[in-house]
């Protein structure tokens, strides 16, 4: 498809939404607020680590619930330390990695 027949891009579509990595620039769209929440726990593995992560509803409102099975560990997370997470540097979570668990 040539470029002046390609079909104009409209507010909201994908082409116009911040990609990771970059910074973006005044105005550009970060993304979209998903409308439902997705049912069931979501796993996320390799070989090295597995984690269930589940959405769940406190006294204080609605918290991401972490869980380790390979440790034992978890912890529930609200929106405010889930955004202080998106704008930490690689390097801060390399520097976690590199800690000991639990101390």
């Amino acid at each position: 498809m040539s470029e002046e027949n390609a079909p104009a891009e409209q507010p909201g579509s994908v082409a116009n939404l911040f990609q990771v990595g970059d910074w973006p620039a005044e105005g550009t769209l970060l993304g979209r607020m998903p409308e439902e929440s997705m049912p069931g726990p979501i796993v996320v593995s390799n070989e090295f680590a597995d984690v269930v992560v589940t959405q769940v509803r406190s006294r204080n409102g609605v918290r991401l619930d972490i869980w380790s099975p390979r440790r034992g560990s978890r912890i529930q997370l609200d929106a405010v330390a889930l955004d202080c997470l998106s704008y930490q540097s690689p390097d801060v979570i390399t520097q976690m990695l590199a800690e000991k668990p639990g101390g």
